[in-house]
Order: structure tokens, then C-alpha cells, then sequence
């Protein structure tokens, strides 16, 4: 079974509160583990999968290692330990793929993944060739503030770490690496899908709705996915994931904003509306 849909970012804009609220709805269905990275990812091998220590792969093994044992305490059926067994240590091939999504007509089925927004043109060809009715889900946002969360998020990963330690040279260069730099290329993301996505197949959301209109934001993203039940939307108020609140230094600001108007500048001749217009004079206060 195909997915229904995929959100494919971006990354720091709201995809996990958008996984939380999906995951809450009756009628759809996403993988116990946000995040699979099956086409931004090589397929591991098999020490990999038992070893490896990126987050996806050390996620997928905990779901597997929970469901083992909720099975050995009788409190999981054996068709979900198979499944989980399955994400965890499994060869990851297209029919690994397939076999993750369950077959029932009566739900909506996807998967919330941010690397998917970089994926290369021939890669989102041979995704919309084995899936030509799949719906897309791209979440953007202010991208100084995008950028500087994502910064923020990486440099706090190491126990006791924290953004205010590192040296502006180094935030900007880690910003600037093209595996980096590529989750901030609006743009470019958004051409590469849109050759191959027809536009009634794809959906592009904004932030700042997250604080601003929950409710409807999510409300509309279901109404996008078909999603004809009465919404949860009890859970959408609530913050996900949410970042610490790390301050932009003004110097770090003015670099990034001065390397990213040209996107804030895209987006606002792409959708031109209130988000797109306070990131373009954002970037232009902050980069002038």
C-alpha cells in the first residue's frame, strides 16, 4: 500500500506539531516513528539497522524492542509486533515501504518526513511514477527564523551544549553546508516538486497559523487530505516540539538574513500574503 500523502517540511516549521495533531485524527494513519527518511536515506545495511545511531534507525529499533515486549506481556497482537519488527530491522526496499502503510480503504495514510523537501528531481519522479495521486504537504516559514531554529536545534544536541557557546563563524558555516542550506531553498524545493505534483496535489502552509489559528489551519490541512470526519481539534493549541527561545544575536541575524532575502523574496512573489510579506521585510530590516 502507498501513502495517501507525504509532508515533506520544512524542517523547524511545524511538521511535528502537524504529526501530533494527524496521529490524534480517527480515519488516518502515520508510522509509530516520524521521520522514516526512506528517500533521503540509502537503504542501511544490516549492521546498520541493528546498530546504527541515527535518530530514525535508533527509533524505528526502540519501536520494535516496546512492541517485543508488549507482546511477550500479552499486551500486543502479533500482527503489530510483526509490523514493528519489520520498521526496526527489515531490508529497506520499496516493498519494506509499501508493506509499512496498511491496506484498508477506510483510512488515510502518510507519513510526515522534512528531508523529503530536498529530495533531487529524479527521485521525486520515480515517487509521483509509482504514485501519481499522491498529495503533498510543504509547511513554510519566516526563513531567518526557520534558519536560526534549526541552528538553535543542532547545537544544542550535545549534553550541557548550547547555541551562545559557538562562534558566529561556525553557526554560519554549519548553516551554509549544502546538506543545511538546502532545507532553507524554498524555492528551489518548491520548483523540483511542482514539475512533477500537479497543483491541486499539493498544499503549502505557513507557520505563524500555528499560533495564530490552530483550529482552521489544521482544519484545512485535513480538509486538503479528504478527511471528511468531525476534526480533533483539541490537541492543536498546544505546542510541539517547541524550541527554548534561543536569542538571535543581531550580527548572526543580519549574516543569515543577508544570505536568505533571495527565498524571502521568492516566497513573497510565490504567495504573496501577510506571512510572505512580514519575512521579506524581515529579512530586508535585518540583512540591510
Amino acid at each position: 500500500m502507498l501513502p495517501h500523502f507525504l509532508c515533506i517540511g520544512a524542517q523547524k516549521a511545524g511538521t511535528t506539531w502537524l504529526h501530533h495533531n494527524l496521529s490524534l485524527q480517527p480515519g488516518i494513519w502515520l508510522p509509530p516513528v516520524k521521520e522514516i527518511h526512506f528517500f533521503d536515506h540509502t537503504g542501511p545495511s544490516w549492521l546498520k539497522r541493528v546498530t546504527g545511531r541515527q535518530s530514525h534507525l535508533r527509533l524505528a529499533r526502540a519501536h520494535a524492542h516496546e512492541a517485543l515486549v508488549d507482546f511477550v506481556r500479552g499486551k500486543s497482537a502479533f500482527i503489530a509486533t510483526k509490523q514493528a519488527l519489520r520498521l526496526g530491522y527489515a531490508a529497506r526496499d520499496w516493498n519494506w515501504y509499501e508493506a509499512i502503510f496498511p491496506d484498508d480503504a477506510n483510512l488515510i495514510c502518510g507519513e510526515v518526513c522534512p528531508g523529503y523537501a530536498r529530495l533531487p528531481e529524479d527521485v521525486i519522479g520515480r515517487i509521483v511514477e509509482r504514485n501519481a495521486v499522491i498529495k503533498v504537504i510543504y509547511l513554510l516559514r519566516d526563513p531567518v527564523d526557520r534558519a536560526w531554529s534549526s541552528i538553535a536545534m543542532h547545537f544544542r544536541k550535545a549534553p550541557g551544549s548550547d547555541v551562545s557557546d559557538v562562534e558566529a563563524d561556525e553557526l554560519v558555516a554549519f548553516l551554509t553546508r549544502r546538506k543545511s542550506f538546502a532545507h532553507c531553498e524554498y524555492a528551489e524545493n518548491i520548483a523540483r516538486w511542482r514539475k512533477h505534483v500537479p497543483a491541486q496535489q499539493l498544499y503549502f502552509g505557513f507557520f505563524e497559523r500555528i499560533a495564530a489559528e490552530p483550529g482552521a489551519y489544521l482544519t484545512e490541512v485535513l480538509h486538503f487530505l479528504g478527511y471528511a470526519a468531525t476534526p480533533n481539534l483539541d490537541a492543536a493549541v498546544e505546542p510541539v516540539n517547541a524550541g527554548r527561545g534561543e536569542r538571535m544575536e543581531r550580527a548572526i541575524e543580519h549574516r543569515i538574513a543577508r544570505a536568505l532575502a533571495p527565498q524571502a523574496e521568492a516566497m513573497h512573489r510565490m504567495f504573496a500574503n501577510a506571512y510572505t510579506e512580514r519575512w521579506l521585510e524581515h529579512a530586508r530590516a535585518a540583512g540591510g
